[in-house]
């Protein structure tokens, strides 16, 4: 793939910050740096995000600013059927709706109709805005580098792509029952800290202890690259799992299962969450087949258009989920989306409906406060810390 050239201090800053962040974020710093060393990671960064404000200054032609009830409630991507944007950020702060888009105009828009696997609204917005080509869009891979987009001359966000595009229904994810330690072994391989009773890997005969070295034909070097593989599966997928046991090798066929429903987090957990982190959606779980980056962006950027480093059209935010998780719906998905008749009768109730069961964490009480709220749903600030998946 050619790649927009980028200068060698620009890249070599990029790969020494482990760079993924808004650049808003950027420009505020982090809290727990120097004054010097704050000062030299926003000059860096902001080097960074001047290299690719020529792709942003181009791509910023399909995207919009969505506007309800007098302030910006999202972003969104133009496409030839009208504005996609986040439906939840939008029904949740009232009507009178509008965008705006890169020359500046406000257009008044309404809503044509709900994709709701995806959380997205259409709209109308009366037309001559640039769409994105659907048709021609890029697919890709875990490592590669994107951008998301906003109307202004300038991208609002970057990072990699961290998983290729998986389900995020609980109901769609295998599970392997096992706990896997973070420390690294010497020769490669996973030791398994526990393996829960009745799993899958229980039924294949895998015990505490064990060093997973091989799944298929693939070697295992690591917790993460053995996490992200069995992200790529679906309960019922069969594989063959190579382990160490007492200096002795073995090989076993194993069944992946279902993931198991997990209680909610504890009320002193979730308010540890909300501290920590940037805002995110409310909104951001169940979707059926989303790509994930390390994009740090804000709740309010949901919606925004995504590219590669050539200007390929990718995707669009469908969720701003962690300080560490961006989902993005990729081009072939939202073609498939935009195919379908959208959902042209969601009332009130179940747009409510829609938005309790999907917020992650929320207790019984703040979901009873939210439904008496009606037509005005107040946005729940965030503040994440990554907890540990179970895989």
């Amino acid at each position: 793939m050619k790649h927009t050239v980028l200068s060698v201090s620009v890249w070599a800053t990029l790969i020494t910050t482990g760079f993924s962040q808004s650049r808003e974020s950027a420009r505020r710093g982090l809290p727990f740096l120097r004054p010097d060393d704050q000062q030299i990671l926003q000059k860096q960064s902001e080097g960074f995000f001047k290299a690719i404000d020529p792709i942003a200054d181009k791509t910023g032609e399909n995207a919009v600013n969505v506007f309800s009830s007098g302030r910006m409630v999202a972003r969104g991507t133009v496409t030839a059927d009208g504005v996609l944007t986040k439906w939840s950020e939008l029904v949740s702060k009232g009507d009178n709706i509008w965008v705006i888009g890169h020359d500046g105009v406000k257009r008044d828009a309404f809503v044509k109709g709900v994709y709701l696997e995806y959380d997205l609204a259409l709209l109308d917005y009366g037309g001559g805005l640039s769409a994105v080509d659907i048709k021609q869009a890029e697919a890709v891979k875990p490592g590669e580098f994107l951008i998301a987009v906003g109307p202004a001359k300038e991208a609002h966000g970057l990072g990699i792509v961290s998983v290729a595009p998986r389900s995020l229904r609980e109901s769609d994810k295998a599970f392997l029952g096992v706990r896997m330690d973070f420390n690294p072994i010497k020769g490669g391989g996973v030791r398994l800290e526990s393996v829960e009773k009745g799993s899958a890997a229980a039924r294949a005969g895998l015990v505490s202890g064990d060093v997973v070295t091989q799944v298929n034909e693939k070697k295992v070097d690591g917790l993460h690259e053995m996490g992200n593989f069995l992200q790529s599966l679906k309960p019922g997928d069969q594989m063959v799992l190579h382990f160490r046991r007492n200096a002795r090798e073995f090989s076993v066929d194993v069944v992946l299962g279902a993931r198991p429903e997990r209680g909610q987090f504890s009320p002193q957990r979730l308010k540890q969450m909300k501290r920590m982190g940037g805002t995110i959606n409310d909104v951001a779980e169940g979707f059926p087949d989303v790509l994930q980056s390390d994009m740090q962006i804000e709740a309010l950027d949901a919606g925004s258009p995504v590219f590669d480093l050539d200007g390929k059209f990718v995707g669009l935010v469908v969720a701003r989920a962690s300080r560490i998780k961006t989902y993005i719906i990729t081009a072939d998905k939202l073609a498939i989306q935009l195919e379908k008749e959208p959902n042209m009768s969601v009332g009130l109730e179940k747009k409510t409906r829609l938005i309790d069961r999907r917020k992650a964490g929320i207790t019984a009480v703040e979901a009873k406060e939210l439904r008496q709220l009606g037509n005005i749903i107040e946005r729940a600030k965030r503040r994440i810390l990554e907890i540990e998946n179970r895989e």
